[in-house]
């Protein structure tokens, strides 16, 4: 145990600086590589960050160095544009520089399966090993760190949270993060690695295991180069906080795609979907998917039970959903009779529901939905909720009172954030989309802003609800 310890120790010290230099280099700059000069020259790397062309004395409107030897200052970072047949010639450069990292964004290497693009990975990492330079990439965007100034792309958030994203995809690591922004969270570090040809999927889930601005790990994966640890670093990793995986390349088709993709093989299915379950990791199928847990994780919390309350304004919406938490592992259970005499009390029963489902539309109009969602969250028989919004409801009230979406959302929300925090029971808030959007998008907004779980569907809030509850399940066996 000792020495695995060691082991992670040295790990974690060992990849600080590729997302904490003190000073970046981009070689091969010019107008099409903008998505990395424009964010990281206004960051607070702007001092420290030099752009190297030989053929130009300037590109928009910082000044270039003909070689990174050129640079007056050290430099610990260096991102490569160059085409790939000048990457090892730019290598020994940064060797001699004393460059500690090289991103290789470049592409036209071992993932064209020719041997040409094979053998430059070769050279390259017999220059790096040489030199004692880390490399990420080829084939990839990078790291994006906003507390250090990384970008790899514009309009990344500068603010910093708590959502490590690894990824083998350097568009779907950029599209992830807006995917986070329109969701309400933010980012520690995103690593887009590509064909994985130095620094891997293992090392950088072994530091993200123990970085302590990391509270969440996602993960999208199409195949390793290498697998030794793989099963340990998971099993660290899971112990200390979620990590929540997506497996690319689990059919044929799929395979060979992530063949072309990053030069990787992708394993088999079966052998992912069991050792995902081994280690507790959460498995998801899409991106979205993966939002939606990690919001689950960010703002709520894994119920204890199965048992899931649904509040909608729609009778026949309730079935389909009742239908829907079941298939994807929940229970609607009936309230208890405590639960309907008290819920008879203050909603009618024409035109409304006070079994589980909660046909709630009286609820909704009269303003007592949060006594209503009170009462259902004392019941024994709920272990979470699921409240629906449905935003276009709102259009003809504002006409008579504009504030009624801000006094509704506040008084929800507030509601909400009580149960979860007296109750222990995770609310879930399921905003559906509306040919309203001005309302949807201010609903969404404060929601998140009350740092709320809000879903685009009841069947996403469940199927949420759900993955929580079986990592709570199989964390509790392995304690």
């Amino acid at each position: 145990m000792t020495c695995i310890l060691c082991r992670w120790m040295v790990l974690v010290g060992s990849l600080d600086v590729v997302f904490y230099p003190g000073s970046v280099a981009l070689i091969g700059a010019s107008k099409e590589a903008g998505f990395y000069i424009d964010p990281i020259s206004a960051s607070k790397l702007r001092d420290r960050f030099f752009l190297v062309n030989p053929r130009s004395g300037e590109v928009l409107g910082l000044k270039c160095y003909p070689s990174i030897l050129d640079v007056p200052d050290s430099v610990d970072y260096a991102i490569f544009a160059v085409p790939a047949k000048f990457v090892p010639e730019a290598l020994e450069d940064c060797g001699r520089k004393g460059v500690r990292v090289v991103h290789i964004y470049s592409s036209g290497f071992g993932e064209t399966g020719l041997e040409e693009g094979k053998q430059l990975e070769e050279e390259v990492l017999r220059v790096a090993k040489r030199y004692g330079i880390r490399v990420i990439g080829p084939n990839c965007m990078g790291v994006y760190c906003p507390e250090s100034g990384l970008f790899f792309s514009h309009d990344l958030p500068s603010e910093v949270g708590s959502v490590a994203f690894v990824s083998q995809s350097g568009g779907q690591a950029v599209n992830f993060v807006f995917s986070g922004v329109s969701r309400g969270f933010r980012f520690s570090k995103v690593v887009s690695y590509g064909n994985a040809l130095d620094v891997d999927f293992v090392e950088l889930v072994d530091y993200l295991a123990e970085d302590r601005k990391t509270s969440i790990i996602g993960a999208y994966v199409e195949g390793l180069r290498k697998t030794e640890g793989l099963l340990e670093t998971l099993k660290n990793a899971s112990k200390r906080k979620p990590l929540v995986i997506l497996k690319g390349g689990l059919t044929g088709d799929g395979a060979r795609a992530a063949a072309s993709h990053t030069g990787v093989l992708a394993g088999s299915a079966n052998i992912w979907e069991g050792l995902l379950k081994q280690v507790n990791a959460v498995r998801v199928e899409t991106f979205d998917e993966m939002a939606d847990v990690i919001v689950g994780f960010l703002y709520a919390f894994p119920p204890r039970g199965r048992g899931v309350s649904i509040a909608t304004t729609s009778g026949g919406s309730a079935v389909i959903h009742a239908d829907l938490c079941v298939r994807v592992g929940l229970t609607v259970p009936s309230f208890s009779e405590g639960t309907q005499r008290a819920l008879g009390k203050i909603i009618p029963i024409a035109g409304a529901s006070v079994r589980n489902p909660l046909d709630a539309w009286f609820a909704f109009q009269s303003g007592i939905l949060p006594e209503a969602l009170n009462i259902v969250s004392r019941d024994e028989n709920i272990h979470s909720l699921i409240v629906e919004v449905q935003p276009g409801g709102f259009k003809v009230y504002t006409a008579r009172d504009p504030s009624v979406v801000d006094k509704f959302t506040t008084i929800l929300g507030e509601t909400c954030k009580r149960i979860m925090e007296e109750q222990g029971k995770p609310t879930m808030i399921a905003v559906t989309q509306s040919i309203y959007p001005e309302f949807e998008a201010k609903i969404r907004s404060m929601f998140h802003n009350m740092n709320l779980p809000v879903y685009q569907s009841i069947y996403d809030a469940a199927r949420t609800l759900s993955k929580l509850h079986q990592y709570r399940l199989s964390r509790e066996v392995r304690e």
